[in-house]
């Protein structure tokens, strides 16, 4: 990553709980550059100024998370581009990383926080150097298209494994075996639909 010249990050969707934004802010003014941001009901807007370039995104505010839906955005700056590029992966978001070379592109397909596909493009030839294999079968992937309500339904969802967690803790804790059972069964099932409805 660090050896492009500019970074370009299309079809950008992650979602951030008010921890993860706030250190991925903090890491950015470790990089030099200014942050400043403004909050409301609706949205959470901030600006990120460097000698290079001056960014602005929007976040939405949905449920108590923050989501980042973005088209493009292009960064000279390989510092910022970098901890951005860390932030995505932490939250488990969706991204494609074209880093632009003099010798060609370099393209990464980000799914999950992770690299599904990398492809590299030097004039008219393109290579295929990764490809995850996909686990997701085509009837779970209509399933979670018909799905409406997704977009609301994930930080609940996130709320729920939270909760889940924190209650098969307890049990451990209190060695309560049919409980422990059934807090994991319960994670089994919260951990599929996460899975189909992030697909």
């Amino acid at each position: 990553m660090t050896d492009g010249k500019e970074l370009e990050y299309c079809n950008l969707a992650v979602w951030f709980d008010r921890k993860t934004l706030h250190a991925m802010m903090h890491a950015l003014v470790d990089t030099g550059a200014i942050v400043t941001w403004k909050e409301t009901q609706e949205q959470f807007s901030f600006l990120v100024c460097n000698q290079e370039n001056r960014s602005e995104w929007r976040l939405d505010r949905v449920n108590g998370f923050y989501k980042w839906q973005q088209p493009d955005c292009s960064l000279q700056d390989t510092r910022m581009a970098l901890v951005l590029y860390r932030f995505i992966q932490r939250a488990k978001g969706h991204v494609i990383v074209k880093m632009i070379h003099d010798s060609g592109v370099l393209v990464k397909h980000i799914r999950y926080g992770e690299a599904v596909k990398i492809v590299e493009i030097k004039g008219a030839e393109k290579k295929v150097i990764y490809e995850k294999a996909c686990s997701v079968t085509m009837d779970q992937v209509i399933a979670a298209l018909k799905r409406r309500d997704a977009e609301e339904r994930i930080p609940v969802l996130r709320l729920e494994l939270d909760y889940e967690l924190a209650t098969l803790y307890d049990a451990l804790q209190a060695k309560d075996t049919v409980q422990v059972r059934r807090s994991t069964e319960r994670l089994k099932q919260l951990r599929k639909e996460m899975l189909l409805l992030e697909a």
